[in-house]
């Protein structure tokens, strides 16, 4: 038997004795020119092959940057945490801002509903935070504070 032609990127093992690559090929098979377009992708070897799926590590993604406080935010927070609150005020005012936000998300979801040119993708996601903000407001507003 012949040994088989590596040099097209075609190669053939039976119980890991290498055969002849066109043994019982159909005869388009043996065409080069029939190979040619092929022959980029077709490793000469096993070996080959192997190192063709071992993936290179992927780069060090960046983290998220963070977001930065605005003034008010800075502001609001400094003089929350100046206050001498209970914890029920502290609950009040974390569902106030629920409040604020799941409206928010409401009406934007309602203007999306009704734009005939609106992303229907866009119109999901603002529903589901929507549904997010109001599945948090229920279980604050379930969080017994005395």
């Amino acid at each position: 038997m012949s040994q088989p032609d590596s040099s097209n990127g075609r190669y053939r093992f039976q119980g890991q004795q290498p055969m002849d690559p066109n043994a019982d090929v159909h005869p388009e098979m043996l065409s080069s020119a029939a190979m040619e377009p092929l022959n980029a992708d077709i490793p000469n070897s096993p070996e080959d092959l192997i190192a063709m799926q071992d993936t290179p590590p992927r780069p060090n993604r960046p983290e998220k940057p963070e977001r930065k406080r605005s003034e008010k935010v800075t502001q609001v927070l400094d003089l929350i945490k100046s206050l001498s609150t209970s914890p029920a005020d502290d609950q009040a005012i974390a569902l106030s801002l629920l409040n604020k936000l799941e409206d928010f998300h409401d009406q934007v979801v309602s203007e999306l509903a009704e734009d005939e040119d609106a992303k229907h993708t866009q119109l999901v996601s603002w529903a589901v935070d929507a549904d997010r903000l109001y599945q948090a407001r229920l279980l604050l507003q379930n969080v017994e504070m005395g």
